[in-house]
């Protein structure tokens, strides 16, 4: 059976989906732009923190605030394409 998938993967597979967000987000759909790149970037955050070996809660929290903030300003836009 495969083994499951690495940080690095996951890390760089998420910063590819950024990319494809930012590419969907230029295009004219900014809502799901701004839901990919906030779901991705997530993703990102907590790969990232799980790999620290010193953990500080400002660490994690901080970016999964931003994320937060984002997908529910994305999500709040009136007229967004």
């Amino acid at each position: 059976m495969k083994e499951s998938f690495t940080l690095d993967q996951i890390r760089r597979f998420s910063l590819a989906i950024v990319t494809v967000g930012l590419i969907v987000a230029i295009s004219g759909s900014v809502r799901t732009g701004s839901v990919i790149i906030s779901l991705a970037t997530a993703t990102f955050s907590l790969a990232r923190y799980s790999q620290l070996k010193v953990k500080r809660n400002i660490e994690l929290i901080l970016p999964i605030m931003i994320c937060i903030m984002l997908f529910g300003l994305a999500l709040s836009l009136p007229n967004a394409r």
